[in-house]
């Protein structure tokens, strides 16, 4: 498909390092619980079951594919879970990525949690990664998912070395990706279909509030029967967009 638009600033970070991975013993490989993937049962048994989120009073369930020291968070879609990520996480980890599924509080595997906002379920997300093996950190989400990465970003130390939003809106629950927007220190990459209507207009104003000395792109798509990780799955994504999403972490997240 055509790519209308594409907006991007070429200003480097000095600010990321690569982050040494997180202290203490690695996680158990296996989750004492429920196992994330019961949708798609027969694709998940390829993963490596995870249970973590006990640091921000959560009990979250999730899917670990690849062994790559760069880590690559996927956040799903309102209504979804793992399944809805798995395709890519499992095309990320053919290309040396380590790529975590989760579901989060409510969703799935996870048991409901009110009092933890999914932007820190991102963030517990992004420390078990830092805990089982990965250096570097990548945000990726789709809609509802994206807003989580989005408000989390801001709030990782060391920051995430790319972050990519998929048609997020601007706030979503308890998360306001636009305040987060405000404050990235990371390379990030907006996204929506053309045709997505308030989630193309979310997606300039996030792009508009992202400081402007961070390497920040804006692309896109007519993508009208697309959304979220939609865009980005092998099979059903916008191919010339997802050369684009792969272009942005060879250049800000290298798999490695």
């Amino acid at each position: 498909m055509k790519l209308t638009k594409v907006f991007s600033c070429a200003a480097l970070l000095s600010v990321l390092a690569a982050a040494a991975c997180g202290g203490g013993a690695k996680p158990a490989a296996e989750p004492s619980g429920p196992r994330a993937g019961a949708n798609c049962e027969e694709a998940a048994a390829a993963g490596r079951a995870v249970h973590f989120g006990a640091e921000e009073s959560a009990d979250l369930y999730g899917l670990v594919f690849g062994e790559g020291s760069t880590g690559i968070v996927i956040a799903h879609m309102n209504g979804g879970d793992v399944c809805q990520g798995m395709p890519y996480a499992k095309e990320l980890a053919g290309r040396g990525y380590r790529a975590m599924v989760f579901d989060f509080a409510g969703f799935g595997a996870s048991p409901a949690s009110a009092a933890v906002p999914q932007a820190r379920q991102v963030v517990a997300a992004a420390a078990f990664l830092r805990k089982d093996g990965a250096a570097d950190i990548v945000l990726i989400g789709g809609s509802m998912g994206a807003t989580a990465s989005v408000a989390a970003a801001p709030q990782l130390t060391p920051p995430p070395k790319a972050v990519v939003s998929l048609s997020a809106p601007t706030t979503f629950a308890a998360d306001d990706a636009l305040a987060g927007a405000g404050k990235l220190a990371s390379p990030v990459f907006y996204s929506a279909g053309e045709y997505e209507s308030t989630f193309a207009d979310a997606a300039k104003q996030l792009y508009d509030a992202t400081p402007k000395s961070v390497p920040r792109t804006l692309l896109l798509g007519e993508a009208s029967a697309n959304h979220g990780l939609w865009l980005s799955d092998p099979t059903v994504g916008v191919q010339p967009l997802r050369a684009k999403i792969a272009e942005f972490l060879t250049v800000n997240a290298p798999a490695a």
